[in-house]
């Protein structure tokens, strides 16, 4: 009889999983059973038990001659992640996605599709900019966990003409929940105030005052009020 590993899904307590003595080409009843808990008798006379804490299990097996032997069982723990920050540095198509997880378990992580691929590593980069699906996922089989994210991104233009086409500009993957002190202000060149963007409007249709403005750069502030200020500009084309 040879020693073995598993795993025991501690978020799963208190659910059990079973042992089995390990008697090979033989009828289990055949035998007498001893079973151990880390040096610790618990029961006899069962050719399997189940389990739900984590530890070593001996098992002791005496044929009908009275010949023992003995097969240890370590039983190590694993669980689901618990997803602690998604640290997006960057905007656009340059930025760095660092997940920080914690648990008892190995993990890998995968973007939008909980079927994969999946990487071992926690770090993605350059991610297109909007709203994207974390899963991580324990190797072990102990569950997989999920959390949306987004990354800022801006439009380069927008054409403000009517055909239901980039009609408007707004930054991509804003979320006012997790960021409800954020002000996005626009500009003209020559750093007049055009528009401000925030929860209750998050989108600019070309006009100002009434009038359309022209085709032209324009600028644009987004305050996270966090100290966090990221600053570009953006084409208007009719």
């Amino acid at each position: 009889m040879e020693d073995k590993t598993v795993i025991y899904c501690t978020n799963t307590f208190p659910e059990t999983i079973r042992l089995f003595g390990g008697v090979l080409n033989d009828l289990p009843n055949n035998y007498l059973y001893e079973w151990q808990f880390n040096g610790t008798t618990i029961t006899q006379n069962t050719f399997a038990i189940d389990i739900n804490e984590t530890g070593v299990y001996t098992v002791v097996i005496t044929d009908p001659n009275g010949c023992s032997n003995t097969r240890d069982t370590t039983v190590l723990p694993s669980e689901i992640a618990m997803i602690n920050n998604i640290d997006v540095i960057g905007t656009d198509r340059i930025n760095t996605t660092t997940i920080i997880v914690d648990g008892n378990g190995d993990y890998q992580n995968a973007l939008d599709d909980e079927n994969g691929p999946y990487q071992d590593s926690n770090i993605f980069s350059n991610i297109l900019p909007g709203f994207h699906t974390l899963f991580v996922r324990d190797k072990n089989g102990c569950g997989i966990i999920s959390e949306i994210f987004s990354v800022l991104g801006f439009p380069k233009f927008f054409t403000p003409n009517g055909d239901g086409q980039n009609d408007f500009w707004q930054l991509e993957g804003v979320n006012f929940q997790l960021y409800p002190n954020l002000r996005v202000t626009i500009y003209d060149r020559f750093g007049r105030l055009i528009t401000q963007q925030d929860a209750n409007s998050y989108s600019w249709d070309g006009m100002h005052n009434g009038t359309q403005l022209p085709n032209t750069d324009y600028w644009f502030t987004a305050n996270f009020g966090d100290g966090r200020v990221f600053s570009s500009h953006f084409a208007l084309k009719r």
